[in-house]
């Protein structure tokens, strides 16, 4: 076997395993599964999906279709939105109020360090 050949292998196996997990996870989003994350446990199953949320007064609750959606929602978010509250997150009334899903300081410095290092690894 060549270089070229495992390369090439590698490459489709990696592509079928991130292109499954991606498959899982958006069947567990569309699920509204409470176990995706420590923290949405608590909460309303509509912090994860909410699949009405597009043409309603819970449009804050809006991310997309449930397999790549989050991502851009995701990438959208601002680090003043992070610290103050995600709107849409929150423990009381299907999570438009109450206590949001916040990031502390360190999780927004973490993410700064993040994409310097990608920056610079693009260079």
């Amino acid at each position: 076997m060549t270089t070229l050949e495992a390369i090439g292998f590698t490459f489709a196996g990696g592509s079928i395993f991130f292109f499954g997990t991606l498959a899982c996870f958006g069947c567990a989003v569309k699920k509204r599964n409470v176990n995706i994350a420590p923290r949405c446990a608590a909460r309303h199953p509509d912090t994860i999906y909410n699949p009405g949320a597009s043409n309603t007064k819970k449009a804050v609750q809006y991310r997309g279709n449930p397999w790549t959606g989050w991502i851009w929602w995701t990438l959208g978010l601002s680090y003043d939105t992070m610290i103050r509250g995600i709107p849409g997150t929150g423990t009381r009334r299907g999570g438009l109020e109450g206590s949001m899903l916040t990031v502390n300081l360190d999780g927004v410095v973490l993410f700064k360090f993040h994409a310097l290092c990608l920056k610079v690894s693009a260079l």
